[in-house]
């Protein structure tokens, strides 16, 4: 079998032909095609056997996409990834050119926030380095990203990572917001922080360290007046400032049945959302959160098996409401019915889901193997919120 570098259009080609049970849709403009959710890695760590078993199983069972970052358990979540991945093409179980991996820098807590302290007492502090709190910096500076990107390459055990991510970037802007920054001030410093930062990540495409670059922030989908608003479209801009034949081709944001508004908030130039404006942008998206809602400051999971009680029931009751709203969203329970809604929208290249544990994986492939067309359904998202306060 033939190891190559990286992700390849032959390669995820290749995979999804041997997966013919499951749907794979594009990834952007790349060429490249993954499976309708992805390999979450947020809690997920190289010490637990639990872990790799479930990303080890996964990947054999048709999921071709891993997200990760080097925030997440430490570095811990990459070095899984590594292990796993490098363990399988050495047997002869996945080619290398099968898989995407996608990964993220910004955050400074752990070996990060030490290393950052360390540089300080140099005199060699990051760059533009956000001081957020005691335990937690920022930073998305190319010094730092260079740094962030050696160290996630021998985590990864990797030669290019496919996609590599701004993690969150506008925690400049909740800095700022504190610091009682002026907002248009702040908004101008911030995109000028994300124009240094594509400018070097299209560097590295040219170097062949990356395969293409983009913003996993939380903020795409807020008001365009609060103060931490992440604007696609200030960004898609900038991107195309940069080179007409740029790399800027992937955003990662929550979506989820009770935080619809990437995709019923017009946020955008021409009366768009963000989901409908980088769909049309041909950009790749990738969803996360999708079973883990916040509302009114509050965790809210989707999953009726988390719930006691009459939590329970609520939960129950919700999912039952939220089913009869689209003809294609009737399923058995809460979270696949949370899958489904996202995988059958329009826009949505893959769903970020947490699989730490082989039955975890095995609900999300007995979902992805069921039919679903892709629509707008954007009267059916509009209508959940009204499924949900019925049940307040």
């Amino acid at each position: 079998m033939h190891q190559g570098i990286a992700a390849t259009v032959s390669g995820t080609a290749e995979y999804a032909a041997k997966h013919r049970e499951l749907v794979y849709r594009s990834f952007g403009n790349s060429g490249l095609v993954v499976s309708e959710a992805g390999f979450g890695g947020y809690r997920v760590d190289v010490s637990v056997a639990e872990h790799r078993q479930a990303l080890e199983y996964a990947v054999r069972s048709g999921i071709n996409l891993i997200d990760t970052s080097a925030n997440y358990t430490d570095g811990g979540s990459e070095r899984l990834v590594g292990v796993v991945l490098s363990d399988m093409i050495k047997c002869g179980e996945i080619d290398r050119e099968q898989v995407v991996v996608v990964t993220k820098a910004g955050y400074l807590q752990g070996e990060n926030l030490a290393l950052s302290r360390q540089r300080k007492m140099q005199r060699q502090a990051f760059p533009d380095l956000v001081e957020y709190d005691e335990g937690m910096e920022h930073c998305i500076h190319p010094v730092f990203l260079e740094d962030q990107l050696t160290r996630s390459l021998q985590r990864l055990q990797l030669e290019r990572i496919d996609c590599f991510l701004l993690h969150n970037p506008e925690y400049y802007l909740r800095w700022a917001a504190h610091k009682l920054f002026n907002q248009a001030a702040a908004k101008n410093e911030f995109l000028r922080r994300i124009r240094l930062a594509f400018a070097y990540l299209e560097s590295e495409v040219r170097a062949g360290r990356i395969g293409c670059y983009g913003i996993s922030s939380n903020t795409f989908n807020k008001e365009e007046t609060d103060y931490d608003h992440t604007s696609f479209a200030a960004i898609w801009q900038i991107a195309c400032e940069i080179s007409s034949q740029h790399h800027f081709q992937v955003i990662e944001m929550p979506m989820n049945l009770l935080e619809p508004e990437a995709l019923t908030r017009i946020n955008q130039p021409g009366e768009k959302s963000v989901l409908s404006l980088a769909a049309e942008k041909r950009l790749g998206v990738l969803i996360n959160r999708p079973l883990n809602a916040i509302v009114n400051d509050r965790l809210v999971r989707l999953a009726e098996n988390v719930y006691k009680k009459s939590a329970a029931r609520e939960a129950t009751a919700f999912g039952a409401r939220v089913s009869q709203i689209d003809p294609d969203w009737q399923v058995s329970s809460l979270s696949r019915l949370a899958l489904r809604a996202l995988r059958s929208t329009v826009g949505i290249s893959s769903v970020l889901v947490g699989m730490r544990q082989i039955n975890y994986v095995d609900e999300v492939l007995s979902e992805l193997a069921l039919p679903c067309e892709k629509k707008s359904r954007l009267e059916s998202w509009q209508r959940i919120a009204g499924a949900w306060e019925a049940g307040r």
